[in-house]
């Protein structure tokens, strides 16, 4: 309950005191009473934290035994507070206890600003890896842009590609592929083996070259007298081989 955080906290102040005052005149200087002094002050932040917490509306204002008793611990505060004031005073020197509340008012304000400060540096901390975040966000979507945009233009470039497909006689007129020499091939030699016919034919371009083509037929077709052919020249074939193919396809 609030009155026994109350009365633990003045009880504190109370030992404190009383401490100090049977120690006052043996110790050499204010570190032999250190402790207690932090004792005193310990005790009045409890009682200053103590004052309403946890209690209901009615109770902090309609109960007379609480605000009784919380008045009557506050006077008693005042007065330990002065006579601890006036007993350091008057062993260590007038100012001696102005001095102590100087000190502790700057050794909280110090932990309150360290306090402070981790805080600040929290949400920088905290900032800075939001926008860090929000950096690498940016670029994902700046390479996700990119790469999509990289894939749409090759796929374009493939189609435009394909579609431009040029035609043979584009590829001729481009010098791409060489368009073929046709000359006229006569029929030189043919030779019958069962029902299959050997037709040797030759053709040149008006030079020492001379291309010469074979081919098989059914001996009811024969062989054509003549026919346009591809100007490949070569040698001529033997007959050995002639027949020895021939034989093959008679079989």
């Amino acid at each position: 309950m609030v009155v026994a955080e109350i009365l633990t906290g003045i009880a504190l102040v109370q030992k404190s005191v009383e401490f100090i005052k049977s120690n006052i005149s043996t110790v050499q200087d204010i570190s032999g009473i250190a402790k207690q002094i932090d004792g005193f002050f310990l005790g009045e932040e409890q009682m200053n934290k103590g004052q309403g917490k946890g209690m209901s509306i009615a109770e902090q204002f309609g109960s007379v035994e609480s605000s009784a008793n919380d008045f009557i611990n506050r006077k008693l505060l005042e007065e330990k507070r002065e006579e601890l004031k006036f007993i350091i005073n008057m062993r260590f020197g007038p100012t001696t206890w102005d001095q102590i509340i100087a000190e502790r008012a700057a050794k909280i304000h110090k932990a309150k600003e360290a306090v402070r400060l981790q805080k600040v540096e929290a949400r920088q901390k905290q900032k800075e890896m939001v926008d860090t975040l929000q950096t690498m966000g940016i670029i994902f979507c700046v390479i996700a842009v990119f790469v999509i945009g990289l894939v749409v233009t090759f796929k374009a470039f493939g189609y435009e590609y394909k579609s431009k497909k040029l035609t043979r006689q584009q590829q001729i007129n481009q010098g791409l592929i060489k368009k073929p020499k046709m000359v006229l091939c006569r029929l030189k030699i043919q030779k019958v083996l069962k029902d299959k016919i050997a037709c040797v034919y030759v053709a040149n371009n008006g030079t020492n070259r001379k291309t010469y083509e074979l081919e098989y037929n059914d001996i009811r077709v024969g062989c054509p007298r003549s026919y346009r052919c591809k100007f490949n020249p070569g040698d001529e074939p033997s007959i050995d081989k002639v027949m020895e193919s021939l034989r093959g396809i008679a079989k």
